[in-house]
């Protein structure tokens, strides 16, 4: 059994559309229920759709996007960052724990974190 779709209320449906297709590499799917559909390439769906009265998630709930290496994860970091987008500080664990992570938030503050951890 896969995870195959997430679906966020969000305060602004296209902001937050355009913001995992600029940086997260999502392509449109479709559109419904007033929000907006995406894909990636690994097929997984994420539902945007706007809410007049948002409430915020949880803390501790958050997004993870596994990413091909650690190098790859600071340098995701870096083009984020540049971009204005809210990053935290990383962690780089190598050589001895073999985890690189850091957090980002979409413009709706939900909370992202991108990694690299040997398979």
């Amino acid at each position: 059994m896969n995870l195959n779709h997430l679906n966020l209320r969000v305060r602004d449906a296209a902001v937050c559309r355009d913001f995992y297709m600029q940086h997260f590499g999502f392509a449109p799917a479709f559109e419904a229920d007033g929000g907006f559909f995406i894909r990636n390439a690994a097929g997984f769906l994420l539902a945007l759709i706007p809410v007049e009265h948002h409430e915020p998630l949880p803390d501790g709930f958050h997004i993870g996007f596994a990413v091909g290496s650690g190098d790859a994860v600071l340098a995701q970091r870096d083009a984020l960052s540049s971009t204005g987008v809210r990053v935290s500080d990383p962690h780089d664990g190598r050589p001895d724990d073999d985890y690189v992570s850091f957090r980002c938030w979409d413009p709706d503050g939900t909370e992202i974190e991108l990694f690299w951890e040997p398979t």
